[in-house]
């Protein structure tokens, strides 16, 4: 149960930050600065989905990986 709950907390996070990159060009630039190679960030930045469905994408998970959130301060609900 607390898994699913951490797990929701960090899909909300990934969404709240990609509705603060509004643009496509700024979500590229973000994608690539936090190491997404070219063609992932350009397909992930480029679609139309919405933050919801693109917060399980493969591209956000790696530029904002759970130990982002870690380095935030952000408690884990439970331990592995």
């Amino acid at each position: 149960m607390l898994q699913s709950l951490e797990e929701w907390t960090r899909r909300r996070l990934r969404s709240a930050i990609w509705k603060q990159w509004k643009h496509g060009t700024v979500r590229y630039r973000e994608l690539r600065k936090r190491g997404v190679n070219p063609r992932l960030a350009a397909t992930t930045a480029g679609s139309a989905h919405g933050p919801w469905r693109l917060a399980l994408r493969q591209g956000l998970a790696i530029a904002l990986p759970n130990a982002y959130f870690d380095s935030l301060g952000i408690p884990k609900l439970t331990v592995r």
